[in-house]
């Protein structure tokens, strides 16, 4: 079947095209961090894509579907802690890739592409803390809902016409579309447009 399925798409050719994918010489352990921050990212997506089965993106219903999810499924309760410490890892795993790239100088001029949507992706991860937090509508995510309207607040001029608008129009429902759609989706693409450029122009040498 595996041959069959490779004289049709040359899928095993291009296996092991990634697999043979030369390292530089340079690299070293903290080369890692990208690389470990997009594994984490699956694993988000493995366990968030498991819990979207017995979660109600309802406020009545959202604590008790994790409850139920936690103590009633099997693995649910290590799916739930695994999504929710790889995405701290995750930011963490980021800025120490980060700081690598800036001490290292890659976000200047082939790369700057690399580094603004790396920067991006950085962001978007903060974007997906705030809404995952919201999902489980305990007393932590009505607290993070508050911080998230001061901080609109915080927007010179109009920044406090913003807080009104921005709590009426939050709902369970909406948070959870751009949790696991919307922000997905971008992620996606700018995963992809990402590593296109690293292939392109391979990892920056040491200076």
């Amino acid at each position: 079947m595996i041959k069959w399925l490779n004289e049709r798409t040359g899928i095993k050719e291009r296996i092991v095209k990634q697999l043979n994918y030369p390292v530089p010489s340079h690299a070293n352990f903290w080369f890692c961090f990208g690389g470990l921050a997009f594994f984490l990212i699956v694993l988000q997506v493995f366990s968030g894509v498991f819990m979207m089965f017995f979660y109600v993106p309802i406020a009545e219903k959202a604590q008790d579907s994790i409850k139920y999810l936690c103590n009633n499924i099997p693995y649910g309760g290590l799916m739930r802690n695994m999504h929710r410490w790889s995405a701290t890892l995750i930011v963490a795993f980021l800025f120490i890739h980060t700081v690598n790239v800036i001490t290292r100088r890659a976000y200047k001029s082939p790369r700057e592409l690399n580094w603004w949507s790396g920067i991006l992706l950085f962001l978007l991860m903060f974007l997906f803390m705030g809404t995952g937090i919201t999902l489980p509508w305990d007393w932590r995510s009505y607290w993070e809902l508050v911080v998230w309207a001061d901080w609109f607040g915080t927007i010179p001029i109009i920044g406090e016409r913003l807080i009104i608008p921005f709590i009426s129009a939050f709902t369970i429902g909406k948070s959870f579309v751009i949790h696991v759609w919307v922000l997905p989706a971008i992620v996606l693409f700018i995963l992809i447009f990402h590593f296109k450029m690293v292939r392109k122009l391979g990892v920056a040498e040491p200076l």
